[in-house]
């Protein structure tokens, strides 16, 4: 498990679901029994452009708006503290980080108020609070943040500074996954397949799974390839099945190594 960080590359922690929900029956072939799932993360951050925060929406020519001046100042200064704040994470200054970015999440900032969460679930330059970490999350995330709304669907789910809430942990990965976010995707075909927090539906689950593999997910293109070759929800059609697992195979994927390797075929990760 990496350790989060509050940097532009910082990790979602809450790849933890791998060790929650990624066990599920559901998926595994018979393998060896050392054998598990297991998911890359992938979240980045990067400050909104200013540009496309100022893109004016009324029309007519509004260079001479006042308001429009104090908003492109605002703006610049509040992604410059931000900036600052990267700054310092990435010199381990995670004090100075976490205090720039309260004073950012505080106005509302997204990207801040995701990292500031990050920041409390993981102890960096603030007391470890699970609580605080989820409410900065959902602050994120009711902006359309969409790591902050993946990262809520985590929380509900693994029962992290929240009751398990497996209805409200799909309600989040939902909102996650219709903004392309595989892990999401994933997770939300999971709960479909099993009918954990919401009605068991395996052309649900075989949907999510379908839109993250076409993204190069590979446990979704393992798990899309399970439901062809086991014809459950969908025709069985092994070739389909193996070219997905072929798909997943290549990118280092063991359980579709392992499901090709009985069938005589294969696969040198690329």
């Amino acid at each position: 498990m990496r350790q989060p960080n509050l940097t532009a590359q910082g990790r979602l922690e809450s790849s933890l679901i791998g060790g929650f929900i990624l066990t599920v029956a559901y998926l595994f072939v018979p393998a060896p029994a050392d054998a598990t799932m297991t998911r890359h993360d992938r979240g980045t951050e990067t400050a909104v452009p200013a540009s496309h925060l100022l893109t004016p929406q009324a029309e007519g020519d509004r260079s001479d708006d006042p308001r429009l001046t104090h908003e492109i100042l605002n703006t610049g200064l509040l992604n410059y503290r931000f900036h600052k704040a990267q700054e310092a994470a990435e010199q381990e200054d995670y004090d100075q980080a976490a205090l720039i970015l309260r004073l950012l999440a505080e106005q509302r900032h997204p990207d801040a108020q995701f990292l500031l969460g990050l920041a409390y679930g993981s102890g960096l330059g603030v007391i470890l609070d699970r609580q605080q970490a989820l409410r900065w999350y959902q602050r994120a995330a009711e902006q359309g943040h969409i790591d902050a709304q993946y990262n809520m669907g985590v929380a509900y789910a693994t029962g992290r500074g929240v009751a398990v809430n497996a209805t409200k942990a799909a309600g989040w990965y939902r909102r996650a996954a219709l903004q392309g976010s595989t892990e999401a995707q994933f997770n939300l075909g999971l709960l479909y397949a099993n009918g954990i927090g919401v009605p068991k539906n395996m052309l649900q689950a075989g949907h999510w799974w379908y839109e993250a593999a076409l993204l190069g997910d590979a446990a979704s293109q393992y798990a899309l390839g399970l439901m062809f070759v086991r014809g459950d929800g969908v025709p069985q059609d092994i070739d389909k099945g193996v070219h997905w697992w072929y798909l997943a195979a290549s990118q280092g994927f063991e359980l579709a190594q392992n499901a090709l390797h009985r069938l005589g075929i294969i696969v040198v990760p690329q």
